[in-house]
């Protein structure tokens, strides 16, 4: 079942008048890492929004769609901690460990001091 990252792709790949083909080469991809992406049946590749919002050169508002997309349909996610402090790799694990019981209402509460 396609994700909503995945029907996102495919209306920014239909709105550029491209095939999967075009898309896939600028991306970088095969071709069916792309449809398995736009389906739903791979993960996220990760920096794959930020290649997506530069090459195709997409507005603040297409890109927080995208993005907000990817955060929907993403299964998993691969973080570069290699850049970040001591205490910033603590804040990720805490979070990591203790994102069960966390309630939605509290998410929202965290993501808006975040912003």
């Amino acid at each position: 079942m396609a994700t909503t990252f995945g029907k996102e792709l495919r209306k920014l790949r239909i709105d550029k008048d491209e095939n999967i083909h075009t898309m896939a080469k600028k991306l970088g991809i095969s071709i069916s890492y792309l449809s398995a992406i736009e389906a739903g049946n791979r993960n996220i590749p990760s920096g794959m929004v930020d290649k997506i919002i530069k090459k195709y050169h997409l507005n603040k508002e297409r890109s927080e769609i995208m993005r907000q997309a990817e955060a929907e349909s993403a299964k998993e996610i691969d973080i570069d901690l290699s850049t970040v402090s001591v205490e910033q790799r603590k804040l990720v694990f805490a979070l990591s460990r203790k994102l069960n019981d966390i309630s939605d209402e509290e998410c929202l509460d965290i993501l808006n001091k975040l912003k």
